[in-house]
């Protein structure tokens, strides 16, 4: 009959508008889990950053070399105004600054301590090892951030006292620079003539005008 057809076709509608709400208000089932990314070799990126050329002939590993060289001495010390790695990338900082000047410039580089790969026997001692890990690290960080905290400075040292007055030049031959940055104390195992102290303090120094003159013969 016309009645029973037309209130079954309803009453299947009404159904299927309730499904539709029920399935909209019910706690739907979760996406699966994106797939987490390989993981990164930390040691072969370390490579690779370190085998970059800040200049020609002069890779960033060399830079850590040389950064060890100047400040495996070196040791934290309470009460030091920040830690030792922060200091070494400073230096790094500064020898990064000073071999690209000399390219753009042909000034001589500054005298650092020669890119020398300690031999594997000085390397497991803890200290020794901890020092030149963080001096790798100290060139990794100056090379690939984006923010110098030295302001471009080019020269550096180690001085037994906190005194902050412009970097001096045996003989009087130029002005002194000033200083940028000063970093310390620390402690210092190696005593030499010009840091004769146990209590040490590194120092980075801005360049002048001298430093900032084009010389004839370019790197």
């Amino acid at each position: 009959m016309p009645g029973n057809t037309c209130s079954g076709q309803d009453g299947a509608s009404n159904k299927s508008l309730l499904d539709r709400a029920i399935d909209i208000i019910k706690p739907q089932a979760e996406p699966p889990p994106k797939p987490l990314p390989p993981p990164v070799n930390q040691r072969a990126w370390n490579q690779s950053v370190e085998q970059t050329h800040v200049v020609p002939g002069l890779t960033v590993h060399d830079v850590g070399l040389s950064v060890f060289g100047e400040t495996r001495s070196l040791r934290d010390r309470s009460g030091s105004n920040e830690p030792i790695g922060a200091a070494r990338q400073k230096v790094a900082h500064a020898m990064i600054n000073d071999a690209e000047l000399s390219r753009q410039t042909g000034k001589p580089r500054n005298a650092v301590h020669p890119s020398v790969e300690p031999p594997q026997e000085t390397l497991r001692n803890s200290g020794e090892r901890a020092a030149y890990d963080s001096s790798m690290n100290a060139a990794r960080e100056a090379y690939l951030s984006g923010h110098d905290p030295t302001r471009g400075a080019i020269y550096f040292n180690m001085r037994p006292t906190p005194d902050r007055s412009n970097r001096q030049f045996p003989k009087g031959t130029r002005e002194g620079v000033p200083i940028s940055t000063q970093s310390g104390p620390y402690d210092n195992s190696f005593l030499k003539r010009d840091v004769p102290s146990h209590t040490v303090w590194v120092n980075t120094y801005l360049p002048d005008k001298n430093d900032k003159k084009p010389r004839g013969n370019r790197r």
